[in-house]
Formats: C-alpha cells, sequence, structure tokens
C-alpha cells in the first residue's frame, strides 16, 4: 500500500487486519465485539468464582470495565477508519488533488503502518505497569494479591486494553495529522458551502468523545483516584488534549475560510466605494432619479454583507461543537467540584 505521495509502500497493521476480517464475518460487527466484550467479563468471573467468590461484589465494576476496554477500543479504531473515509469522499468536489493522490489518502486515512502501532502499545503497557508506582491505587485493587490465579488473567485483560489504548492513541495522532494536512493543503474554500468542509469535524468531535468516554470511564469505577493530586492532574490534562483533538485537525480549515471570508468582504467594500461614488455624483448634479436608481444595488450589497458576515469560519456545527464540548468538559468539572468537597471535609 501506498504512502499520501504514492511512492512509500506499507503492509497495515494487524488491528486493521483484525477489523477487516470482523467486517467480514456473516455476523454484524457490532454484535461480534458486544460477544467478544460478553465472553472476556465471563472468563475473569469465572477465575474469580474459582479463586474466591468473597471479592467478586469488589472487583465486579473493575471486571466489566476491564472486560468492555478491549473491545471497545478495538471498535472505536474501526468505526473512527469508516467516518474518516466517509468524510473524504464527502469532501471530494472540495479538494485540489490528482485521482491518484485521493486514493493514497483513503489507503492512509484508514490503515496504520505495521511496526508504529506495535511499538506505541509496547510503550503504553510499560506505562501502565509503571503508574500504580508514582500514583496511589483503588482499594479493591489490594484484593488481587490474595488471588492469585484471577490476578493473572486480569493482568493478561487489563495489560491488552492499556496496549490497545496506545495504538488509539498512535492512532489518532495520525489520522488527525492527515486531517489538517487536507484542511489545509488540499481544499478549496467556498464559504457558501459550508458541509463539505464541516465533515472532518464530525470525526474530530468522535474521536474526542471516543478517548473521554473510555478515560472517565475508568475514573468513574475509581471515583477515589480524585483524592490522589497526580490522577486528578492528569484527568485535566486528558481534558486539555480532547479539546485540542476536536479543535486542532480543523485549525488549517479555519484560518483558510476567515482569509476567504476577509477577501468576500473586502470585495463587497469595494462594490460599496464605487456605488456610493456614483450616489454621490448624481447628487452633485442633481440627479436625484438616478441617486435613486441606486438605492436597490445599496440595499443589496447591505444584504451581501450582512449575509458573509454572518458566515461562520469554524468547520463544524454549532450543535456538534456544543455536544463535544459539553461532553469533554463537564466530568472534569463535576470531578473538581467532588476534589475541592472531599478536602473541605477533610476526607
Amino acid at each position: 500500500m501506498t504512502s499520501g505521495n504514492g511512492s512509500e509502500a506499507f503492509s497495515p497493521s494487524w488491528i486493521d487486519r483484525f477489523n477487516n476480517w470482523v467486517e467480514r464475518l456473516r455476523i454484524r460487527p457490532w454484535l461480534f465485539y458486544v460477544v467478544l466484550g460478553i465472553g472476556l467479563i465471563l472468563v475473569q468471573m469465572l477465575f474469580l468464582w474459582l479463586d474466591s467468590g468473597s471479592f467478586a461484589n469488589e472487583l465486579l465494576p473493575v471486571v466489566v470495565f476491564n472486560g468492555l476496554a478491549v473491545p471497545y477500543l478495538l471498535a472505536m479504531i474501526r468505526l473512527l477508519d469508516k467516518q474518516a473515509l466517509q468524510a473524504l469522499k464527502g469532501m471530494r468536489p472540495m479538494l485540489n488533488m490528482s485521482d491518484e493522490e485521493f486514493d493514497a489518502y483513503k489507503i492512509r486515512i484508514a490503515d496504520m503502518p505495521f511496526l508504529a502501532p506495535l511499538l506505541a502499545g509496547l510503550a503504553m503497557t510499560v506505562f501502565a505497569i509503571l503508574f500504580p508506582l508514582v500514583a496511589s491505587e483503588p482499594e479493591r485493587y489490594t484484593a488481587l494479591g490474595q488471588l492469585s490465579v484471577f490476578t493473572i488473567v486480569y493482568h493478561i485483560i487489563d495489560k491488552s486494553s492499556a496496549f490497545l489504548f496506545g495504538v488509539v492513541i498512535y492512532h489518532t495522532i495520525r489520522q488527525l495529522r492527515l486531517v489538517y494536512a487536507i484542511n489545509s493543503n488540499h481544499i478549496r474554500i467556498n464559504i457558501f458551502q459550508l458541509r463539505p468542509v464541516q465533515a472532518f469535524s464530525r470525526l474530530t468531535g468522535a474521536t474526542a468523545l471516543g478517548l473521554v468516554i473510555f478515560f472517565y470511564g475508568w475514573i468513574l469505577i475509581n471515583p477515589e483516584l480524585l483524592a490522589d493530586p497526580a490522577i486528578l492532574g492528569v484527568s485535566l490534562l486528558f481534558t486539555a488534549l480532547a479539546v485540542l483533538v476536536f479543535v486542532w485537525p480543523l485549525w488549517g480549515v479555519h484560518r483558510l475560510m476567515v482569509t476567504e471570508k476577509e477577501r468576500a468582504l473586502h470585495e463587497i467594500e469595494l462594490q460599496f466605494e464605487d456605488v456610493f461614488a456614483a450616489f454621490n455624483l448624481h447628487l452633485e448634479e442633481n440627479d436625484y432619479a438616478g441617486a435613486q436608481e441606486l438605492n436597490g444595488t445599496i440595499m443589496s450589497l447591505e444584504i451581501k454583507h450582512n449575509k458573509v458576515s454572518a458566515v461562520p469560519t469554524w468547520p463544524w456545527r454549532s450543535e456538534t461543537a456544543r455536544v463535544v464540548l459539553t461532553a469533554v468538559a463537564l466530568p472534569i468539572l463535576l470531578m473538581i467540584v467532588q476534589f475541592i468537597v472531599q478536602q473541605a471535609l477533610g476526607r
């Protein structure tokens, strides 16, 4: 397969190959991921019951999250790839690129190279292993030390989800860099055709939401972690990164839209200048009939100026931005309030 310039070949990652295999199954892909999640939960519950059923209620939230994390991250990659392709195809009429370049971007935006996701996943796995050494761990996790067999199964699934989260981080950076490049270098701006340039905002919004749902889900089952300043700091950083994920890939097209809007307004202002010069000339010559005839032109230019002035320069619908920013910011605000209340009560 080729890169953006069509000259560099790469082999798709095993994650892409796995998701493509799921796509070819005779069952719906979403059903496969649901069955996989239920299966991972049941496997953990089985070993937990065999080891010691007394900890089942205490560890159940962790088991459920752990089991759902793997299929969730796999499905997230698949859905974002499909959405990216759909957005790219929808933007085709607005793109300044050859068919060969377009086909290369279709490959790159939906497939990852083989080695880089593997390294990213391993790096996140190492981070997940070392992070408990510098941050507090929920009390329920102390039970793992007493459940030798279950602990092995738990850590295999847990570190698999950590590995996939690393892949998702790499996937996000790579895919959104491509979005930024397309928006900055290949798009033709028409301020009266906003729908095509808004296509990628749904992708960046879905990416931000997918990341925060996973992270906040982990916080939800371990709310006591917010008493740790390190965890709270990571939460704040993650929230800022989620907002960046939504906004940054669209910055290039935003700048182009600002430039095009300013150009259109300047053109209208020049037309205003010519019309007012003619209007004043008619008045100086006492040609009131001629001046009256220009009133319609002036009103039309005012309508045109108001219409262009009202064109938004951020390439997203207002409801998209509202949903994404609310979903990203509201949980962290609630966490901060909870943390402040806990500190005030001395808990």
